[in-house]
């Protein structure tokens, strides 16, 4: 379903109707051929699976192209938790295959919550640990690796395609992990934290970066093949005590010199409310301060770079007549002067958004936000000034991690 913008106000949309009590998205990227792909999740209804649903922004059309947990032979209806998630684990590549690494906490079936501390060693209940695959959306072919980490699920991922390499972090153990596609090989790389990152992302060399638990940079040095703790934070709010912080979202500078990124603020939870860059040269943090200064803690996400070279991202403003006591808004900032400013609500006219996790764009410039905590669920879509005609393909186009 595609709605249309209103007097600039309003943004389109495209709702997953088929897929009714669906509850999250929290992956989404582009792909070779320049269509969306999005994780449609399920983590309220118990027995569910994640779906990987196809948006074609030329034809405007919607294909629902993978039930994932029945394709990996783990079909909701087993009694365990299924495969509910693609958690910032949506991976594309130049050949035109996505790679996945699939993510648990939706509970079994005719179940209303699940904890994988609580059922650890539970054969009936517990999840049997997150697959890696490969998935061609032009010829459907599925290339399952198998089960990684027994128990677990992942939670963010990053391609190293030149290197043939898959970074990533296990929930709920907080490991470090690599995936050699070729050789089929799987390493743990040990814990790093308490609480997992929401993001993990690579240099121009492909070497692996990440957040520990108290806001210091990890990297995974891939010349070394090492894991190297970075005498390197990112800021800290002011509004929150303790010194508790990790990474939300982060997307590469035009120029691929440098990342921006979101600090997440682990005592308040989902709140990551303060913008940073990180200059991987001069290995250097720069504060940029909140979203937009007014709310003291705010969410912010869907950080992406538009073709106008502006920084967008969701902003939340407290409601208190909420379920979810904020809304979102669409803002830009000016990476040069740091000047940020309001876009626009996240609403389409049906529902306005209460959070946003991550972005992406397609050939001609349209931003692509995708919603979480609403049924169905919905991508809300954003054309810049001066964007939105020509989907000539270009490669990459926005960045290769989840």
């Amino acid at each position: 379903m595609i709605r249309n913008q209103e007097k600039g106000k309003r943004l389109k949309s495209v709702i997953f109707s088929e897929l009714p009590i669906h509850d999250s998205l929290w992956s989404i990227t582009t792909g070779r051929n320049g269509n969306i792909y999005v994780g449609v999740c399920c983590e309220l209804t118990g027995g569910q699976s994640v779906f990987i649903v196809q948006y074609n922004p030329v034809e405007k059309k919607t294909n629902y192209l993978l039930e994932v947990s029945s394709a990996l032979g783990e079909p909701g209806d087993n009694g365990r938790a299924p495969y509910s998630k693609i958690h910032y684990c949506l991976l594309p590549s130049s050949d035109g295959k996505l790679y996945a690494a699939t993510h648990a906490s939706g509970p079994p079936i005719n179940h209303r919550i699940w904890r994988p501390w609580h059922t650890w060693d539970d054969p009936k209940r517990m999840h049997s640990g997150f697959h890696i695959f490969s998935f061609d959306p032009k010829t459907e072919e599925l290339t399952d690796f198998g089960v990684m980490s027994r128990n677990e699920g992942s939670r963010a991922a990053a391609l190293a395609e030149r290197r043939g390499l898959i970074y990533g972090i296990t929930w709920p153990r907080d490991h470090f992990y690599i995936f050699d596609i070729k050789k089929r090989r799987y390493r743990d790389l040990g814990r790093i934290g308490d609480i997992n990152a929401q993001a993990v992302w690579i240099d121009s060399e492909e070497n692996g970066y990440t957040a520990d638990d108290l806001g210091y940079i990890i990297k995974y040095d891939a010349n070394q093949d090492r894991l190297i703790h970075l005498n390197l934070r990112v800021p800290k709010s002011p509004d929150c005590p303790s010194e508790a912080r990790s990474v939300y979202d982060v997307v590469p500078s035009p120029d691929g010199k440098s990342v921006y990124g979101t600090v997440w603020n682990l005592e308040r939870i989902p709140f990551a409310e303060r913008l940073f860059k990180y200059d991987f040269k001069k290995n250097k943090i720069y504060d940029l301060g909140p979203g937009y200064g007014k709310d003291k803690l705010d969410h912010l996400g869907g950080l992406i770079f538009g073709d106008d070279g502006y920084l967008y991202y969701a902003a939340s403003k407290r409601d208190e007549k909420r379920r979810v006591p904020y809304r979102m808004y669409l803002f830009r900032m000016n990476i040069e002067t740091l000047k940020k400013e309001e876009i626009a609500p996240f609403d389409d006219g049906d529902y306005h958004s209460e959070y946003i996790s991550k972005a992406t764009k397609d050939f001609a410039g349209n931003l692509y936000f995708a919603d979480t905590n609403n049924r169905p669920e919905r991508i809300y879509i954003y054309t810049p000034k001066g964007s939105g005609k020509d989907f000539t393909p270009k490669w990459p186009i926005v960045r290769s991690w989840g």
